[in-house]
């Protein structure tokens, strides 16, 4: 008897259901045969009565109802928008397939032609989101680890449910994968002339790759170019195409050093030169009408204010920087506090010339490095020592902690903003990671040019969704309809064609200034951030306390609230709910930091903009890195978090120049820099702070000795921190009250 058959025999004989649970036998993964067998038994153990219409589908074909499966994926697909059906119509053609003899030719030849049909933006979202969002090897790692996780030889509904679930993905993807990447390719080459193996030099000598896409049968006249800069070589060609179906050429700029130049790869260093001369090559191209328009988000979003630093091409009519980095300001630090996410993006970006995915994915690769510099408690400057390979630019950036002529050479500083005087849409969420960045861009911008033709674009979205189109839900929290724009094939050309062909302004942009106020199926235009604004509610931190929380109080009092932070326990950590994730919840912990809350609300308000920090305390130390969380306490107690600060208190007065704190008297430390947020609060709720010290494996440690944080270790933690608030601190929310219009 064959190994196989002789496995498929002790399944058979094995796999039985007792009540709720299903006897498991482990088997070798490398056994596909067996593996597909046993997971159909238990599949069929399973009860499915209270799944989804999705996941009955999923249980269906692993079962191998085939006609049933095909009807149940059918219903889905005409109930689901085309623009969202990536996913599921992979899984219809698989079904159909799996009723042939030969799968993989039968997928091949049906999966073709249903991209031959689709039309240019259907087929750029399958790029997108089975290509570049790849998920197949995160689906198979994802089922390998679940399987060999389980230890007992019973498994409960719930476990055989989400295995079963997780075995259909690997199992679907890594089957398909190869077919449907080379159809969507092959049918890229049909629709597209692409020429990806441009290079150009630069006047000192170093070269930048560029790809040029046009659209095939398209009008052969001089045409405008949107230009997409950026560092993520061989993930933007979709940007391109999708500017070339619009109309336009598609022009991607890699970083110097990335795809075919010989350079090395320098992120962040030279955009501020290399993109103006890329403008400047655009402008005289044959094709060209001189005419240039850039956009992208993150690391592409600083990139166009980084062709600005010395003077505005001539040929440069736009931009539209979506969620943009500012290096220095909010990455790789935020507020001069640096963290540690950035450490592993350096090897993912200059590993080789296009994109390390291995060292970007190795999770516990990044997990065990953080957690292991947090147990022993080595200095930040150590990190890479503790990793086992040297990262060069990681070491750049603990050399200059302040925002001092390293970071500022990279992006328009101070006067330079006066001379830019195009038009320009900022585009950025509540929750985008990198919204700090897009508005100190807008900021300063404002600051140096008397109203600018300066558009802002802001609701509920995060980094990714400000770039393309939102989810129904964010975090857990479902968004109103009104906030779900198709920002990336809609508004952005929308923006493009006003500008660059004279068409009608985006209707979305009624003024300088566009939000959506979360939770009233609205949005508000107001011509500057601070017509977002007519009123303000303040409180003061008070030592009054009942149960776990101290009060918010309206009015300044002589309170003194006391905490202590012991940096030698590596057992715990403090301030690890300052990320919004999810963005509502049941309960916060109250043991991490001091929690105050005010009364209850006694009308309805918007909150809009940035709250504000007056924070006045006593320290044994000469710095802190702090940290203040904002949440809406609604008043079904549900806990939303609305916004929050994170920031080094011997910057708070000048990110350029580190002033200390005096131990033992008071200081004064004040922020107005957090992130923006617009949501109504109804009657009822009540706001809670939270006042934190920043002590995790997420940044930097400050141990307040007021020597570099990168250089302090374990053994600068001998005595605790202790901090004593008073009264005088308070919270400001700026608001929005209809009653004072």
């Amino acid at each position: 008897m064959k190994k196989s058959v002789l496995i498929l025999f002790l399944i058979a004989n094995s796999i039985t259901s007792f009540g709720q649970e299903i006897s498991f036998k482990k088997l070798n993964l490398s056994d596909s045969v067996a593996i597909a067998q046993q997971m159909k038994q238990i599949a069929e153990f399973c009860d499915t009565e209270t799944l989804s219409e999705l996941d009955v589908f999923k249980f269906q074909l692993i079962r191998g109802n085939y006609k049933e499966a095909l009807i149940t994926i059918k219903n889905r697909i005409q109930e689901t928008p085309a623009n969202q059906r990536q996913y599921l119509d992979v899984y219809r053609h698989y079904v159909e397939a799996k009723f042939s003899q030969n799968f993989e030719e039968a997928f091949k030849k049906s999966y073709r032609k249903y991209v031959k049909n689709s039309d240019d933006i259907q087929v750029i979202n399958l790029d997108k989101a089975l290509i570049i969002r790849d998920p197949t090897d995160y689906y198979v790692s994802n089922f390998k680890n679940t399987y060999n996780n389980i230890k007992s030889e019973k498994i409960s509904q719930e476990t055989a449910i989400d295995l079963v679930k997780k075995y259909f993905l690997s199992t679907v993807f890594s089957s398909t994968r190869a077919i449907y990447f080379a159809a969507i390719k092959q049918d890229h080459k049909r629709r597209y002339a692409i020429n990806d193996s441009i290079v150009i030099p630069m006047k000192d000598g170093a070269e930048v790759s560029i790809v040029v896409v046009n659209r095939k049968g398209k009008s052969t006249t001089k045409k405008s170019a949107i230009l997409v800069s950026s560092i993520y070589a061989g993930t933007n060609e979709v940007s391109a195409m999708l500017s070339a179906s619009k109309g336009y050429i598609g022009v991607i700029a890699n970083t110097r050093g990335k795809r075919w130049s010989k350079s090395d790869v320098k992120p962040l260093e030279y955009e501020h030169s290399d993109v103006y001369e890329v403008i400047d090559w655009i402008s005289k191209q044959a094709w060209s009408n001189q005419k240039v328009a850039m956009f992208g988000g993150s690391y592409n979003g600083f990139t166009q204010w980084a062709s600005m630093k010395h003077k505005v091409h001539p040929a440069l009519k736009t931009i539209v920087p979506m969620v943009a980095i500012a290096p220095g300001i909010d990455y790789p630090m935020e507020n001069n506090v640096l963290h540690n996410y950035s450490y592993s993006w350096n090897f993912y970006v200059t590993n080789n010339k296009f994109l390390d995915f291995e060292a970007s994915n190795d999770f516990n690769r990044w997990n065990s490095l953080k957690n292991t510099w947090y147990k022993t408690g080595v200095a930040f400057t150590k990190l890479d020592s503790l990793d086992g390979q040297v990262n060069k630019l990681w070491n750049s950036y603990i050399q200059h902690p302040s925002y001092d002529e390293y970071w500022k050479k990279m992006i328009p500083y101070k006067d330079e903003f006066a001379k830019i005087d195009i038009p320009i849409l900022t585009i950025t969420g509540y929750y985008d990671d990198s919204q700090r960045g897009a508005m100190y861009y807008f900021n300063e911008h404002h600051k140096y040019v008397k109203n600018p033709n300066h558009y802002l674009l802001v609701g509920p979205y995060d980094h990714w969704t400000a770039q393309t189109k939102p989810e129904e839900s964010l975090r857990n929290y479902k968004l109103d309809k009104v906030a779900l724009l198709n920002i990336e094939e809609g508004i952005l050309y929308q923006w493009f064609d006003y500008i660059l062909k004279g068409k009608e302004k985006p209707s979305i942009l009624k003024d300088k200034v566009n939000f959506q106020v979360m939770g009233t199926n609205t949005w508000m235009h107001k011509p500057s951030l601070n017509a977002m604004t007519n009123d303000t509610l303040q409180f003061h931190l008070s030592s009054e306390k009942g149960n776990d929380f101290y009060a918010l109080k309206p009015k300044l009092n002589s309170s003194e609230i006391s905490m202590s932070v012991d940096f030698k326990d590596r057992k715990t950590m403090n301030n690890t709910d300052y990320y919004p994730w999810p963005l509502e919840r049941d309960q916060i912990n109250v043991k991490d930091g001091l929690i105050f809350k005010s009364e209850t609300l006694k009308e309805d308000v918007i909150i809009n903009g940035s709250f504000l920090g007056n924070l006045e305390f006593s320290i044994n130390k000469k710095d802190v890195d702090y940290s203040v969380i904002l949440y809406q306490l609604t008043p079904e107690n549900k806990y939303f978090h609305l916004s929050y600060y994170i920031g080094r208190a011997s910057y708070a007065k000048d990110r350029e120049q580190r002033n200390l704190l005096i131990p033992s008297q008071k200081n004064q430390v004040s922020f107005n820099n957090s992130k923006l947020i617009s949501k109504k609060l109804e009657k009822g709720s009540r706001i809670v702070v939270v006042v934190n010290v920043n002590k995790n494996n997420n940044a930097q440690i400050n141990y307040g000795t007021g020597k570099d944080v990168n250089k302090e270790n374990i053994k600068d933690a001998e005595i605790p921190l202790n901090i004593t608030f008073t009264g005088n601190s308070s919270i400001s929310l700026p608001i929005w009250n209809s009653k004072t219009e």
